[in-house]
C-alpha cells in the first residue's frame, strides 16, 4: 500500500509543474523519444506476459519468477520515468531556497543572472557568460598592451656627425620587459582560462536537454534485460547527475565569481597595484585575472569529483532498490 501511494504521487506531481524553473522532464522525454519509449514499454510487457504464460503452461517456476522480477523492475522503471520531473521539482526548490537563504545574505541573491523564471542551467550559463566576457575583454586588452609596449620598445634616437660617425640610442628598450610581462600573463593564464570557460559553456549548454532526451530512454531500455540492468542504473544516475548536480555546482561556483569584486581587491591593494597591470580600480588588473583561475581550472575538477561521488551513491541505491 505504501509503495502504491508513492507510485501514484510520482505520477501526479509531474503534471502539477507548479514552478516556472522546472522543465517537465516526462513530457520532454515523450516529445523527443516517444516512439522509443512506447516501444520499450510494449516490449517489456510482452516479455513479462510471455514469460508468465510459458511458466504456467510448462509449470516451470523459473519463468514465473522471472516474470514477477521483470514486473517489479518494470514498475520501478516507470516510476523513474514519470518521477523524473519530481526530482527536478525538488532540485529546483532546493536551489531557490539556497539562493534566498544564503546567497542573498552575502550579496549574490540580487544578481541579474538569478530570477524566479530561470532554471539552474540558465543561471549557470549566465554566470559562465559573464566570466567568459571578462576573459575575452582582458585578452584583447593584454594583446593590445603587449603589442603597444613591444612597438614602443623599438624607439631609437640617432645622432649623425658629418664626416665622422653616427650614434644610435635605444631610448625605450626597457618597455620590452613590460611587453614580456603582458605576453606571459596572456599565454599562461588568460588564454587557457578563456578556452576552459568556452568549453564549459558548450558542455553545460549541451547537457541542458540532450541528456534527458537521449540518455534516459537508453537507460530505461537497458534496464529491461538482466545483463545490462546495472548499466541502465549507471546511465540513470549519470542523467540525473549531469542535469541536476553539475548545473547546481556551477550555479554555486560562479555566484562566488560575482561576489569577489574590486572592494575585496582594495583590501590587498598593496600587493595588487602595479605600474604595468594597473590598480584595483582598473577593469583589467591582475586581480581580475586571478578571479578567473578557480573558475577555469579548480572548480571544474571539483565538479567532476562531486559528480563521480554522486554517481557511485545513486548507482548503489538503484542497485539495492531495483
Amino acid at each position: 500500500m505504501r509503495f502504491s501511494l508513492l507510485f501514484a504521487l510520482l505520477l501526479i506531481l509531474p503534471l502539477a509543474h507548479s514552478l516556472d524553473c522546472v522543465e517537465n522532464a516526462t513530457l520532454l522525454i515523450f516529445s523527443e523519444q516517444g516512439t522509443l519509449i512506447v516501444a520499450v514499454i510494449i516490449l517489456t510487457i510482452l516479455i513479462i506476459i510471455g514469460s508468465y504464460l510459458v511458466g504456467i503452461v510448462i509449470r516451470n517456476p523459473v519463468f514465473t519468477v522471472f516474470a514477477k522480477d521483470e514486473l517489479y523492475h518494470f514498475a520501478f522503471s516507470l516510476a523513474i520515468l514519470f518521477g523524473f520531473s519530481v526530482i527536478l521539482y525538488f532540485a529546483c526548490a532546493s536551489v531557490n531556497m539556497f539562493y534566498t537563504t544564503t546567497l542573498e545574505n552575502i550579496g549574490a541573491g540580487s544578481d541579474v543572472c538569478f530570477t524566479s523564471s530561470s532554471n539552474m542551467t540558465k543561471v549557470s550559463l549566465c554566470y559562465l557568460g559573464d566570466a567568459k566576457r571578462d576573459a575575452q575583454r582582458m585578452s584583447e586588452s593584454y594583446v593590445e598592451g603587449y603589442i603597444s609596449k613591444l612597438m614602443a620598445s623599438t624607439w631609437t634616437t640617432t645622432i649623425a656627425i658629418p664626416l665622422m660617425n653616427s650614434y644610435t640610442m635605444a631610448g625605450a628598450s626597457w618597455r620590452r620587459v613590460d611587453s614580456t610581462q603582458f605576453d606571459s600573463v596572456l599565454n599562461m593564464f588568460i588564454f587557457p582560462a578563456l578556452i576552459s570557460l568556452s568549453m564549459q559553456e558548450l558542455f553545460i549548454g549541451f547537457i541542458s536537454e540532450n541528456i534527458i532526451a537521449w540518455l534516459l530512454p537508453i537507460a530505461l531500455l537497458l534496464r529491461i534485460f538482466i545483463p545490462t540492468r546495472q548499466m541502465g542504473n549507471m546511465l540513470i544516475a549519470l542523467a540525473i547527475g549531469l542535469y541536476i548536480v553539475i548545473p547546481f555546482i556551477y550555479t554555486f561556483n560562479y555566484a562566488m565569481y560575482g561576489i569577489v569584486t574590486k572592494e575585496d581587491c582594495l583590501a590587498y591593494g598593496g600587493m595588487i597595484n602595479d605600474a604595468v597591470f594597473g590598480n584595483c580600480l582598473d577593469s583589467d588588473n591582475f586581480w581580475n585575472v586571478a578571479r578567473l583561475m578557480p573558475q577555469a581550472f579548480f572548480l571544474p575538477n571539483l565538479a567532476i569529483a562531486l559528480l563521480i561521488t554522486f554517481l557511485a551513491g545513486v548507482n548503489k541505491a538503484l542497485r539495492v532498490i531495483g
